[in-house]
């Protein structure tokens, strides 16, 4: 029969992770970016292609 345990493990792990502000903003920047990239990069879907054709044929530049 195993033993229950209710120690909570979270209090003994030591907090080692410490970041500056400008560490963080640069590593969620450079995600973000990345992402970014990858959308802007990736080819419209046909149905969104034909939307875009008929407003454009609606209204002009």
């Amino acid at each position: 029969m195993q033993q229950r345990n209710n120690r909570d493990w979270s209090r003994d792990i030591p907090n080692t992770l410490n970041f500056s502000q400008e560490q963080v903003v640069f590593v969620i920047g450079h995600s973000l970016r990345s992402l970014y990239d990858d959308v802007l990069a990736a080819d419209m879907p046909e149905h969104l292609k034909a939307l875009v054709l008929k407003l454009e044929e609606t209204s002009p530049p």
